[in-house]
């Protein structure tokens, strides 16, 4: 039993901070796109309701400190668990918000149950790493 744990141990030490480098470079290359092309943002991934530049800024922002928060945790190791939990609950709300709306994305547009499904996805991805982050720095 010992030896499968210092198994999983070991790999958790690895895969954390790929995992947290992953989820970081999503958090940013979606801010950055947000920042960059806002209505193109808004018309493939976002088209709910009305298009609203605060809303879409509020959208990168929010997208940017997690991606920094995360980022941060690469170099610095305290704050893993941290950053992940964070992540974890943005990313479990967020998915929660998707699935609530899943019919109400313009028509035609690929948002709905594709994206709902992927935020589901990513949350489970990230409930794994914060959890194994946590044992890792328990350890």
């Amino acid at each position: 039993m010992a030896v499968a744990s210092s198994i999983e141990s070991r790999r958790a030490e690895r895969g954390v901070p790929l995992g947290i480098a992953l989820l970081a470079l999503v958090q940013l290359v979606t801010a950055v796109w947000i920042v960059l092309a806002p209505h193109a943002f808004f018309d493939d991934i976002g088209p709910f309701g009305t298009y609203n530049s605060h809303y879409i800024g509020d959208a990168a922002a929010f997208q940017a400190g997690l991606g920094l928060a995360l980022a941060a945790g690469l170099v610095m190791p305290a704050v893993r668990a941290g950053a992940l939990a964070a992540t974890l609950a943005s990313t479990g709300l967020h998915a929660l918000n998707h699935w609530i709306d899943v019919d109400h994305a313009h028509p035609g547009s690929s948002a709905g149950v594709g994206d709902a499904v992927a935020l589901t996805i990513l949350f489970m991805l990230t409930a794994w790493l914060t959890r194994a982050a946590v044992r890792t720095r328990a350890s």
